[in-house]
């Protein structure tokens, strides 16, 4: 992908309207297209910079609940007054060992970055709000060069647009999608879990995604939702007033419909198991956006075809870019041909095809 479409797509993304949690995940899944990098992550520091949560562009798998720790016993004190000392004068961290440096014989880099080829840093702070300040981390392999000037230029010049995404306003509507992947669960009737399918599995450390590193989560919250599901189906059946047994979370990996019921319909009386199961889908317009990476039209064109997969009319084009009828009619007839489609009504069912 050239630099120019892989930026556009980028600034897109800050501007979607998507809430600022899935915009950053998908920002650092995306980023690399522009800056070569991976396992990506973003945290979030209170005043003090000490993180208050973070977040992954990978799964750290069995980790999962040990990393939040880890990564919060490394931010000490001293570390911390180090970091805020370059950060007055610097605009990124691309050297470790400004930390501590003995930085590669810490638990973090031993435990966590060792294990996913973490081992070059690019770190960027941006302000988010007068109490909290991200921090933007990029990574590459040993094997591969470090992080450079040109690097730190095209990340710094990100910044601005996803701490706009940070501060926009989130009562937004999103559109989801119609398809869903689902997942099984059974649990007893404590709300203790018995067995998960893998596809259950993975959606339920999606649906926990970030992990908070203050609390350490001595309790799972979502773990306490599900307990109270079978709680409130237990209580239906006993004729009692309860809420419906669902859940519906929202957070930066979509939304997931959490629903309980009796796994066999006979065995509804206290100690039964109950089934659990999970339907996950996507926004909509993330869909799309990640189709449009993968097809070879310009920025422009790019953000033409976004607009249309959105139902949106050729004046509304017109309002929001900023451009003449002539203009997006051209674009149109461009995205048309370049797609190998004829109509609007092909342009969505494209795209989702599309969409890796």
């Amino acid at each position: 992908m050239k630099q120019s479409n892989a930026l556009a797509s980028l600034r897109q993304l800050c501007c979607s309207g998507l809430s600022k949690e899935m915009v950053i995940a998908e920002f650092l899944r995306a980023v690399p297209m522009l800056i070569p990098s991976n396992s990506n992550t973003f945290s979030i520091s209170n005043d003090k910079f000490f993180p208050t949560y973070s977040m992954s562009a990978f799964d750290i798998g069995d980790m999962a609940d040990t990393a939040p720790g880890i990564i919060a016993n490394f931010h000490t004190t001293d570390r911390q007054n180090r970091a805020i000392d370059w950060f007055s004068k610097h605009s990124a961290i691309i050297d470790a060992r400004v930390m501590d440096e003995a930085f590669y014989m810490t638990d973090l880099y031993n435990l966590i970055y060792r294990q996913f080829d973490m081992y070059h840093v690019l770190w960027a702070p941006i302000v988010l709000d007068a109490s909290n300040t991200g921090v933007l981390g990029l990574y590459r392999s040993r094997g591969q060069k470090s992080f450079d000037i040109r690097d730190q230029e095209q990340l710094i010049h990100l910044l601005p647009y996803l701490s706009h995404a940070w501060r926009a306003t989130e009562n937004l509507p999103i559109e989801y999608c119609r398809e869903a992947t689902s997942g099984m669960m059974i649990m007893d009737a404590q709300g203790a879990i018995l067995y998960q399918s893998p596809e259950a599995k993975a959606l339920v450390e999606q649906a926990r995604y970030p992990k908070l590193l203050v609390e350490q989560r001595k309790q799972d919250r979502l773990l306490m939702r599900l307990t109270e599901l079978c709680r409130n189906l237990q209580n239906i059946y006993r004729g009692q007033e309860a809420p419906p047994p669902s859940y519906l979370h929202t957070g930066p990996n979509g939304q997931f419909l959490f629903r309980a019921y009796w796994l066999n319909s006979y065995n509804n009386e206290p100690g039964g198991l109950i089934g659990m199961t999970i339907e996950h889908r996507k926004p909509l317009k993330l869909k799309i956006l990640r189709a449009l990476r993968n097809l070879p039209l310009s920025p422009m064109q790019q953000e033409v075809a976004l607009f249309l997969a959105e139902g949106a009319t050729s004046e509304q084009i017109c309002k929001r870019m900023h451009i003449k009828p002539t203009t997006v009619k051209d674009h149109v007839g461009k995205i048309y041909m370049k797609l190998d489609i004829h109509q609007r009504e092909e342009l969505l069912p494209k795209l989702l095809a599309s969409e890796i």
